[in-house]
Formats: structure tokens, sequence, C-alpha cells
């Protein structure tokens, strides 16, 4: 195992977070990384009033002299001071609080930054978490998480997921929170940690958003690892304020802490993806954008009464429809660089079959222009070209030209 890497102050951020995408390079494009993400990269990366420990700590008027509780045991002292042992007003209290962060403004910004870096990645398809809020899976465009045993029944592994270990606040039955929650959360819903089990074995998982200090973070871990033993594989834990006897004490159960944070290595990994030619780029991103806007506005003054305008007016349909795929599908990182490339075979076929059908069907030029749009907006999506599109369609030639021809 790779002993612990103690970076002192000359190491700058940015290097060490180059040398974590570096190392972790060739699992993350294999979509062999699980990123496991703690509330420090949503709700609580505000830093509002201290956050909800110490809002609920406040409000039970835990005791002051003494150790500082782990989250579970805090959130255990207020159910029994409060609310004779029940949950209904810790609920109330995470439900009350995740909404301030879920409303437009800076709060929701903030919580929100991490969460739509990670989804632009589409090399990231596995998404862990123990936050009860439901901001990751609205980010990752992900309808159903995984939060309890019957959810697994919706698994895809074609598909994004998000699995919830403590549950979500929008089924407040399933939130796992005091100290009886903790250990009762593995036998309520076993699937779900048979599923974690199975990806721990055979996946790198990277901790973000955790506090490797803290001691609630240590008995989500050791629940986790605790069939799994040595046969677990290495872990990576981003940490900016870690301290040498944490590093230490992780490294011996099997995560390796890197002190950085994680807005940084999800910036650098974007940019080293990007150089790559394995993600496009925001400004690429904001090109096509305006290019969007452009034809859609040519396409609503083109007169469509003429040949020259019919097939224009079917190319632009392609464009702007490929364009839309193309945009929502790079923001949400939901194609990699692949998956854009087999469209673009498919929209050439698309192309070569129509145009072989207009010699027996009279319409089969729409569909020649319509997937001619389609093809050169992947033609250039691929390519990374930003050069303007030509927004119209020669009605003879079937080509696309940078100007109208009736026809």
């Amino acid at each position: 195992m790779r002993k612990p890497t103690h970076k002192g102050s000359k190491d700058s951020e940015r290097d060490i977070g180059n040398s974590l995408v570096a190392r972790l390079r060739s699992d993350i494009i294999g979509q062999s990384c699980v990123v496991f993400v703690g509330a420090g990269s949503t709700t609580e990366r505000y830093h509002r009033d201290g956050g909800f420990y110490a809002k609920i700590k406040t409000e039970s008027a835990y005791p002051e002299k003494g150790p500082t509780p782990s989250f579970p045991k805090l959130m255990q002292y207020f159910c029994d001071q409060l609310d004779g042992g029940r949950h209904n007003r810790l609920i109330r209290e995470a439900i009350s609080y995740i909404e301030y962060f879920c409303s437009p403004g800076e709060p929701n910004f903030v919580a929100r930054s991490v969460g739509s870096s990670l989804a632009a990645i589409p090399y990231f398809n596995r998404i862990v978490t123990t936050n009860w809020d439901p901001i990751l899976e609205r980010e990752m465009d992900v309808l159903v998480p995984i939060v309890e045993d019957r959810d697994l029944a919706f698994w895809d592994d074609k598909k994004r997921q998000v699995l919830k270990v403590h549950g979500c606040i929008t089924r407040p039955y399933s939130i796992v929170a005091t100290q009886s929650d903790y250990d009762m959360c593995l036998s309520k819903n076993p699937l779900i940690f048979n599923k974690l089990k199975d990806l721990m074995a055979t996946k790198t998982f990277i901790f973000i958003g955790y506090s490797m200090r803290d001691e609630d973070f240590r008995e989500i871990w050791e629940t986790i690892t605790g069939v799994l033993g040595h046969f677990t594989k290495l872990a990576y834990a981003i940490d900016p304020k870690f301290t040498s006897e944490t590093a230490e004490y992780w490294h011996e159960r099997g995560i390796e802490l890197i002190r950085t944070y994680d807005s940084t290595f999800l910036r650098l990994l974007r940019e080293n993806l990007e150089s790559e030619g394995l993600m496009p780029s925001k400004a690429f991103l904001g090109f096509l954008y305006g290019q969007r806007k452009k034809i859609g506005r040519l396409h609503m003054g083109l007169d469509q009464n003429t040949n020259g305008g019919m097939a224009s007016a079917m190319y632009q349909d392609g464009l702007m429809h490929e364009l839309e795929q193309v945009l929502s599908s790079a923001e949400l990182g939901t194609k990699r660089k692949e998956d854009f490339e087999c469209d673009l075979n498919q929209a050439a076929s698309n192309v070569r079959k129509a145009h072989e059908a207009t010699a027996h069907e009279a319409t089969a030029f729409i569909e020649v222009a319509y997937w001619t749009g389609r093809r050169v907006v992947l033609d250039r999506f691929c390519d990374r070209n930003s050069s303007e599109i030509p927004p119209f369609l020669h009605p003879a030639k079937m080509i696309p030209i940078s100007r109208f021809v009736k026809g």
C-alpha cells in the first residue's frame, strides 16, 4: 500500500490536485471510480451559522463540558431531550434547513456548485452519498435515486446512479440520523449495503465533502468495510485540513488523504479532460449556444414556400435539435466522447439511407435535409470546430451553404 503523503506548505494546491488527477486518470476514463459525497460538498459548504450540527447542538442545549459528540450521538441527544426519543422534531428541523438551500439565491448556488461540476464530467456514473438533501441527484439529472432496498429494482447499469445510504429528506421515514439509526441502517436496508460493498470491492472510491477527523465518518467507513477488510481497494479522500495523525490513522484503514479542495480537484480534472479532447471546453459550449440562438432567429424568419426555403427549414430543424441534444448532454455529462462519435456515425448513416431513398420517395429529401443538419452539428462537435455553422441548405445540391438560395 502507498505510504501516506504529507504535503508541506511549499507544495501548491494545484500541484497536489494535478498529481491526484494523474494518479486516477485511467480509473476515471474507464468509469471505474465512485465519488462518495458528504454534506461539505453541498449544504455545509455554505457554513450557515455553523451548519446543521451547530444548529442542533444549540437547540438541544448540549452540555459544553466533556468531549464533542459525534453527529449521530448529537442527533440522538436532541431526539431524547426534546421529542421523547421520537424523530419528528429532528426531521422537521432538517426539512426546514434543507429548504433554505433549495430556494433560488446564493445559498442554493453555493450548495449546487460542486454537484454541477461533478455532473459535467461524463466519466463519473456512480455517486454514493450520506447526504439527506436532494441536490446531487437533481444536478446529476437522476430522477430516481436509490434510497431503499426496493429501489434497487430500478437500478440501471447503463445510466448514472445515485446511491443514498442514509436516506433522503424527500422520504422522511428513510432518514438515518441518530445513533440508533446508525446501528440499524445495515439491517434495515441490507441490499443497499450489499450494493455498496460490491462497488467498494471493484471500484476506486474518492471521498469529497467529509472532514476525516469526524467520528461519524469513522463509523460510516467501519460499517461499509467490515466485511471486505483488507480486500477493499485503496480509496482517496480530499481533505484540505488533515493532520499527520489523521493521515496515519486513515492510511492504516485503506484511505489516502489528499490536501486539496473538492472544487480544485474537479476543476483540474476538467482541464485535463478538455486538453485531451475528452470533454468540450466551456468556451466551445458558449460558441454552440450562440450558434443555436442565431439559427433559431433565422429559422423564425424563413419563407418556406420555395424549395430552398423548405430544404433549409428541415435542415435547420436538424441543426437545432442536435444542438439542443449536444448541449444538454455535455452540460449534464451524460455522454462521453465515444458516445458522441457513435451518434455521428448514426447520423451519417441516416443521411446515406435518405439519399438512397430519394429516387423512390418524393419526400425523402426532407429526411436528407434533416439528418444533414444533425450530422453537421455532431461532426463539428466531435472535431471541436468553432467555425460558423452554415445556416442554409442548397435545394439542388443538398449541401450546407452560408447564404439562402430559393431554388
